[in-house]
């Protein structure tokens, strides 16, 4: 674990936080690139995202809110519909960069150096406590604009039962290849 990242450790409360891969540089050689991605290539990721209710109050914490119903747990219990932390609706952020590790499809998007100019996210159903969340992707673009490279992904989130959750639709630019990448990652 690198320093700088050490120094952030006081602030990881959750399970799946400790267990994240945030050294992006250490691993940079183990995703995908820019070069390589098939556009219309479709999966649905192997893990399952099963919302804690401590996943949720940290995010929401994190975040700034301040509402009874997502910060206080026996404030929520007594009076949210479900009778836990309601789940902020930028939450799907976290969800999807969870799936996003090293050595998996998908994993582009820790790209060093990428930069993110496009994103949209429909919210079909709320997300809830207790939800098991899959995450089906797609590739979607792949293309040259004023000399970037650029890649546009749709990540579906889908709960145990089927439902869509959230649908985001982003478009990050990329460094174009290994080489590219590893001028940002070992610089």
């Amino acid at each position: 674990m690198s320093e700088k990242t050490r120094r952030f450790e006081h602030l990881l409360t959750t399970e799946k936080q400790k267990g994240y891969d945030r050294e992006f540089l250490d691993n940079w050689e183990a995703i995908e690139f820019w070069d390589t991605l098939t556009v219309g290539e479709k999966w649905k990721h192997p893990k399952v995202f099963v919302v804690e209710e401590e996943d949720v109050l940290s995010y929401n914490l994190a975040v700034g809110e301040t509402h009874p119903l997502f910060v206080d747990r026996d404030f929520a219990r007594r009076h949210a519909p479900r009778g836990t932390i309601m789940v902020h609706p930028v939450f799907t952020t976290t969800i999807a960069f969870w799936f996003a590790q090293p050595d998996s499809q998908g994993s582009w998007i820790r790209t060093p150096g990428a930069r993110n100019p496009f994103q949209r996210i429909d919210y079909r159903e709320r997300i809830h406590v207790g939800d098991r969340i899959h995450l089906v992707q797609e590739n979607c673009d792949r293309f040259w604009r004023r000399d970037k490279a650029y890649m546009t992904t749709r990540v579906t989130l889908v709960d145990h039962d089927g439902r869509e959750k959230a649908e985001c639709l982003g478009t990050l630019i990329l460094p174009s290849s290994r080489r590219d990448v590893g001028g940002f990652a070992t610089a």
